[in-house]
């Protein structure tokens, strides 16, 4: 055995095809590992990339000597991401600016590799941190490090390591990195070390003076830095301020200034008790010349290509699948309770794991009965625990709230009401098409997403899943699948053309899927079409 005093990690075993080791759920994501079966129990595959991983934790480890099976990358640029990398990369500060599912991602990694920075890091929303790190580990095959989970301590430890070492990438949420920024800026202001800033989902920075945004510039003098969103602009042409202020910090220095240069500002007194306010507003652009003048200059630094110009070939129905990683509470108990199984009571173990993956909070409103899973300790952490599909369903409705968008899942009370509640706090129009509803709201529902007057319809699957026409939608997102393959079907061809003069425009469906848990299986039988009861009935431990 060979414990590393830092960190929570042992090597166990290596195998012929396997690397045992002994750590905790946060060290396993921050390496990739998987699930062993048993209490701090997880593997990897017996890897050159997973070599060279655990080498940075075990310099003086004696790995044994032999073959080490090197991975296969067989991604290639399409032509127009290959002359976004030759337009980009000779420069230090780029925005990738494409639309969604125009590969974003490899054009940024690809740059890196051009640029030949020393170390990345990548600060992303917390749900997509899973995605960058299978997306370094497939693409450049090399090993990518996610700091979330890991305390503050560990965390530090590693930032020491990125800023002495070479050949780091490591991942971090924008949350987490709110409170690790000023212990990171300190220490890069001794060490001085080169590497290159990555920030995914940018728009963020158009709050340019919330303490999020100023945490992230704190990488503003970063050698190298990336930006990456598919809608730079939300509300208005000055919101890319945000980004540019990160991008080039020796320019724009001022939000004012920028504004005045650009655009008409309305200057209006506030009288208030004995004293006057002044508030100013930002209006269009000046003229047509500024609206043109700030376009070249983006133009000069970024690329912005829409999916219609560059992916005219895509099939009418493309499929996605999208990992997240579950917040800290819900893996807590999602570990803890795959150790209670019951093969007595399979489908019900099923079910609460389930709600475990959608929305852990509706757990605590359960009847209790004899088979209770849940412990007072259990109670607390699930108190504040939304979970990490709602978080990302938030997000991407904000994001593309101008598309008509479909949610499906098999749980309205326990899915789909708590998810319209989050998304109505954020202001955004959504309707519910369940069992719970009139027939005639049914019809003004349907009616109202027809003529898209409302974007966001949250339906379950059994509801919504027969007679319907929902053809503006342009994405469907599954929360979770029905057990039935055929329900599933129903429920995805509800957003296909029915009429031969309706846009045969390209439309995805997004599965999201729980990394680690069960959600993983059961697509993979749904895929197979599959009965899931079937299969759990005659064979109750299938899913562990």
């Amino acid at each position: 055995m060979h414990p590393l005093p830092e960190f929570k990690i042992e090597i166990i075993q290596i195998e012929d095809d396997k690397i045992f080791l002994k750590t905790n759920y946060s060290w396993a994501i921050c390496l990739n590992a998987e699930y062993g079966g048993k209490p701090q129990s997880y593997y990897l595959a017996k890897s050159l990339l997973n070599f060279r991983k655990l080498k940075k934790f075990f310099p003086d480890y004696a790995f044994p000597v032999g073959e080490w099976q090197i991975k296969k990358t067989n991604f290639q640029l399409r032509p127009y991401q290959e002359k976004d990398v030759n337009f980009l990369s000779p420069q230090k500060s780029v925005g990738i600016f494409n639309e969604m599912r125009t590969g974003k991602t490899p054009i940024a990694l690809t740059i890196f590799q051009r640029w030949k920075a020393p170390n990345l890091i990548i600060i992303c929303p917390s749900i997509l941190q899973a995605q960058w790190q299978e997306a370094i580990e497939n693409w450049l095959n090399q090993p990518a490090y996610l700091l979330s989970y890991l305390s503050l301590t560990e965390r530090q430890i590693i930032y020491q390591k990125f800023c002495q070492e070479k050949n780091w990438i490591i991942i971090i949420s924008k949350d987490i990195f709110k409170i690790d920024s000023k212990y990171f800026r300190g220490l890069r202001k001794k060490k001085k070390p080169i590497f290159c800033s990555l920030i995914d989902e940018a728009h963020y920075l158009r709050n340019y003076q919330s303490q999020q945004s100023k945490s992230l510039y704190t990488l503003k003098d970063s050698e190298y830095k990336m930006v990456l969103t598919g809608t730079p602009l939300v509300n208005h042409s000055s919101d890319i301020f945000g980004i540019l202020k990160f991008l080039q910090p020796e320019i724009y220095t001022s939000y004012w200034k920028f504004a005045e240069e650009f655009f008409l500002v309305r200057e209006t007194e506030i009288p208030k008790a004995s004293r006057t306010f002044k508030i100013k507003r930002v209006l269009g652009f000046k003229n047509e010349k500024m609206k043109q003048e700030l376009q070249q200059r983006l133009n000069q630094i970024s690329v912005a290509r829409k999916q219609k110009e560059v992916l005219p070939w895509l099939p009418l129905i493309e499929q996605q699948e999208i990992k997240l990683l579950m917040e800290k509470n819900q893996q807590l108990l999602y570990s803890r309770w795959t150790q209670k199984w019951d093969k007595n009571y399979p489908l019900e173990f099923l079910a609460k794991l389930k709600t475990l993956t959608l929305f852990p909070p509706a757990l605590i409103h359960k009847r209790k009965d004899k088979r209770d899973f849940l412990t007072e300790e259990d109670r607390k952490l699930l108190k504040d625990c939304q979970g990490s599909k709602i978080s990302y369903l938030v997000d991407f409705c904000q994001a593309n709230s101008q598309q008509g968008l479909l949610i499906f899942s098999t749980r309205t009370e326990t899915f789909l009401e708590p998810l319209a509640q989050a998304l109505q706090k954020t202001k955004l129009k959504v309707a519910l098409l369940t069992g719970k509803i009139s027939h005639q709201q049914r019809i003004e529902f349907i009616s109202a997403f027809q003529q898209q007057k409302i974007k966001i319809l949250l339906c379950n699957i059994q509801s919504a899943g027969l007679g319907l026409n929902l053809s503006r939608a342009d994405i469907a997102i599954f929360a979770d699948r029905s057990y039935s393959p055929a329900d599933n079907e129903q429920a995805e061809a509800r957003f296909l053309p029915t009429k031969e003069s309706e846009n045969p425009k390209t439309r995805l469906i997004i599965d999201l899927v729980c990394k680690g848990t069960i959600d993983e299986k059961i697509l993979n039988l749904l895929k197979r079409k599959k009965d899931i009861t079937k299969i759990i009935t005659a064979n109750p431990e299938y899913l562990l």
